[in-house]
């Protein structure tokens, strides 16, 4: 691992030596520019279009990489958005279904109490019709 990261400090490190270096042959380029004669220029020129023309591809292939990779970074985060959403729903029904059982457990508990209630009553009254019977003898 520590070997590839060297290696990929090394190949950064190149690209912006060689980026620096452009920056600077343009910098002279254009302090020479003042001084120069339109002949130098034009020589400058047509070596500046060379050098270009012979970039073009590899500008053109490092663009296409970029955009790549900026595509596949929208698609991680759509994705990530999606299963953030999901999850999110997840919960949303998972806290609703939690709220029902809990319901259904308070429904049950006072069916139970009023199933309690109902037999006290029966005992109540086969107690006072009892008591009834019994007083009219």
């Amino acid at each position: 691992m520590s070997l590839k990261l060297d290696q990929s400090i090394v190949r950064l490190g190149e690209r912006l030596e060689s980026a620096e270096t452009y920056l600077a042959e343009t910098r002279s380029h254009l302090a020479a520019a003042v001084q120069g004669s339109v002949e130098e220029l034009e020589t400058r020129g047509s070596t500046a279009l060379a050098r270009l023309d012979a970039e073009r591809e590899k500008a053109a292939s490092a663009k296409e990489r970029v955009l790549h990779y900026l595509e596949e970074k929208k698609d991680e985060l759509v994705a990530k958005f999606e299963d953030w959403r999901t999850d999110r729903e997840i919960e949303k029904l998972e806290r609703s279904a939690d709220a029902k059982e809990e319901h259904a457990m308070d429904a049950v508990i006072a069916a139970a109490y009023a199933l309690l209630e109902a037999e006290v009553a029966v005992i109540e009254a086969l107690k006072a019709r009892k008591v009834a019977i019994e007083v009219a003898g």
